[in-house]
């Protein structure tokens, strides 16, 4: 797929290949081919039929894995039979999990302790005994892991070459927004969400002390403040690293849980879970208004407050009055329960509900090729979805390690993986790779526009005016649901080069001067042992290129990317992650981005599901009660918003399958 910009300038549309392998570009974006607001028609299979080929493609494509690539890209998209790109997508995760999982605990690992019965069957605040044989895994303070062998020369934080080219300049030149590119099968819900998600996730301790030094141009227009570098607070090291340690690449502990449980809502540590909570009834603490109780510098106390704009305010506010609202259930289903159970048990029901809605739809969402979305609602429900007549059991062709491809992730058996070098399980932990394809900046607008509820325009802010306190006093005035309207029917940014909002590469930070967050971008990576592209790629077991051209067909663009990294034969092995994945030219079809952050992707959802208690052995009415089983059944995106905001069914959203697409 390549990218081309149509319907004025600033407009983007994504030009596919549908199904039927037309040549590369021929074909344009159609919400008819690629979903849109009423979904993909759902694919059905013959249990008799499809499945056995479906399997024997699966076999195939593991023994010969060089069919899974037409020269330098993956072809899974370009198959014109569905069950030849379902086995082709199954084959690559199935090859990643066997060789991209690497654990960074390689000498000596956290102690073990004993866990309090009552985490059987709930959730700890801090991550702990979701393993109960291994109490610290996942928890906060643990390392991330890698999706690359930790010892690799590639894996090794970039001293050198850390400054080359500057960051700064690989911002001013390659991210710098000309005009904003809209992605027009989104909403700005898109964005928020997976922000909201991030924060949930990872997130990295910076030193209180020590600095990178980036130096500026002669012409940046921050020398005009008087800097002549731009300071960013080096990544801290790791407490735990171990002289015999050495040799590996940096190690770094996630300052939140790595489980996928709500953290962003709720804290990661005792303190934080404690002040948000009326200790009764299991509920949050909400004020009369529906808003969360503001904090003494004028915006919502939640769990995770950092980089606060609007759209994290409606996400937070939202899912705090959905935990409320399972916790009156619960309380009405069961009411023998403790404040302590149905604070507990609601938090572990919002959570599910979360993730069901990332994996079955933010993800076809922002990447709605029909395959893909079969593929991730198999994650959640399993291919069983699809099949007719349905399975009751595993027919015997099928390996064992591929049931949860069948029956889905959600109440199977946990799986952890094995180490490709120590052949030991990995305890879960997200990845350094995993932080750095979230890297989504280029989502967010430069302004918004605010209406109300029936399309009546109420004027234009500015991202800079929708910053922490600004965003409650914008909540305020103009009232949540006028603002939830506003993201159904706001796009967001499209994932591509010179797109970068303005705000985010010009902040002032007391004491530092002005921040370029697009240089720091591409700085982390570097500094972390992240490789740069091309070496991604290969470790990823991706094919690599063999220079920029092949990286995009923009003529305008190759300059540009040759001008910042030499026009010379070795350049695409300089050219930095984020760059080249936003540079990508060829993309699967429907996507929003290509297949080099897809492959971190396939990986982890998976993962992050497989490697859980929560979502596989103890996914059980035990854990969840029914009512709470019953509860994450119904749930979708659209039925949370309408459930607390209802008079928004008067609006577009009423005729949408999918809420992260636009409502009008």
């Amino acid at each position: 797929m390549t990218i081309r910009r149509t319907l004025g300038a600033a407009s983007l549309v994504l030009v596919s290949m549908i199904s039927t392998a037309r040549a590369e570009g021929e074909v344009e974006y159609y919400p008819g081919v690629c979903g849109g607001p009423h979904g993909s028609p759902p694919p059905r299979y013959s249990t008799l039929l499809d499945l056995p080929i479906i399997f024997e493609r699966i076999a195939q494509y593991t023994l010969l894995p060089e069919q899974m690539y037409t020269g330098v890209w993956t072809n899974w998209y370009r198959e014109s039979d569905t069950k030849k790109r379902l086995a082709k997508l199954a084959t690559m995760r199935s090859r990643l999990e066997s060789g991209n999982l690497w654990d960074t605990n390689r000498v000596s690992s956290p102690q073990t302790f004993a866990c309090d019965p009552y985490t059987t069957n709930n959730r700890t605040i801090d991550g702990t005994c979701n393993d109960q044989a291994k109490s610290w895994m996942g928890s906060v303070g643990s390392r991330f892991g890698r999706n690359m062998n930790p010892n690799g020369w590639f894996a090794q934080a970039e001293t050198t070459t850390l400054m080359s080219p500057s960051p700064r300049e690989v911002s001013r030149i390659l991210f710098t927004r000309d005009s904003f590119k809209p992605v027009p099968f989104l909403n700005m819900f898109a964005a928020a969400w997976i922000q909201f998600q991030v924060h949930d996730w990872f997130n990295h301790t910076l030193s209180q002390h020590a600095y990178h030094d980036i130096p500026l141009a002669a012409d940046d227009p921050f020398r005009l403040d008087g800097q002549t570098v731009m300071k960013v607070a080096k990544t801290a090291p790791d407490p735990s690293r171990l002289q015999s340690e050495a040799a590996m690449g940096p190690t770094y502990p996630n300052e939140v849980t790595h489980w996928w449980d709500g953290s962003q809502i709720y804290g990661s540590d005792p303190v934080t879970a404690a002040r948000l909570r009326t200790y009764h009834g299991g509920k949050l603490r909400i004020d009369d208004d529906g808003l969360l109780p503001k904090a003494a510098d004028g915006f919502e106390d939640t769990g995770f407050r950092n980089n606060w704009w609007v759209g994290l305010a409606l996400m937070h506010n939202l899912f705090a009055r959905e935990h409320n609202a399972i916790a009156d259930m619960l309380a009405q289903r069961y009411p023998l329960m403790t404040d302590q159970e149905l604070y507990d048990k609601a938090r572990m029901i919002n959570a599910a509900v979360i993730v069901k809605i990332h994996t079955v739809e933010w993800t076809p969402a922002i990447i709605p090729n029909p395959s893909l979305e079969v593929g991730m609602n198999a994650n959640w429900y399993g291919l069983n979805k699809y099949l007719w007549p349905k399975l009751v059991t595993l027919p015997g062709y099928i390996p064992l390690p591929y049931r949860h491809v069948i029956f889905g992730i959600r109440g199977g058996s946990r799986e952890l993986h094995k180490d490709p070098e120590l052949k030991t399980e990995v305890p879960f932990a997200l990845t350094e790779e995993f932080v750095s394809v979230y890297r989504m900046h280029t989502l967010l607008p430069d302004t918004i526009n605010l209406s109300r509820i029936g399309g009546q325009s109420i004027g234009q802010v500015e991202l800079a005016k929708v910053r922490n306190a600004d965003a409650r006093r914008l909540e305020e005035r103009v009232g949540a649901s006028d603002l939830m309207y506003t993201f159904g029917i706001e796009h967001p940014g499209g994932l591509v080069l010179n797109n970068y909002p303005e705000l985010l590469q010009n902040l002032k930070v007391p004491f530092l001067g002005r921040m370029d967050i697009g240089a720091v971008d591409v700085l982390r990576d570097r500094e972390r042992g992240v490789p740069r592209y091309n070496e991604f790629r290969r470790q990823l077991l991706l094919k690599p290129l063999a220079s920029i051209d092949q990286l995009t067909d923009d003529p305008v663009l190759r300059e540009s990317l040759k001008d910042v990294y030499g026009h010379d034969a070795g350049a695409i092995e300089r050219v930095d992650l984020l760059v080249g994945t936003l540079a990508e030219g060829t993309r699967p079809t429907c996507y929003g981005f290509g297949e080099t952050l897809f492959q971190v992707f396939t990986l982890m959802a998976s993962r992050r599901l497989h490697a859980d208690r929560f979502y596989t052995s103890s996914y059980n009415a035990t854990t969840y009660t029914q009512a709470g089983l019953d509860w994450i059944d119904a749930a979708s995106f659209k039925s949370v918003l309408l459930r607390h905001h209802p008079e928004l069914a008067a609006t577009g959203l009423a005729g949408v399958t999918n809420a992260f697409y636009p409502w009008e």
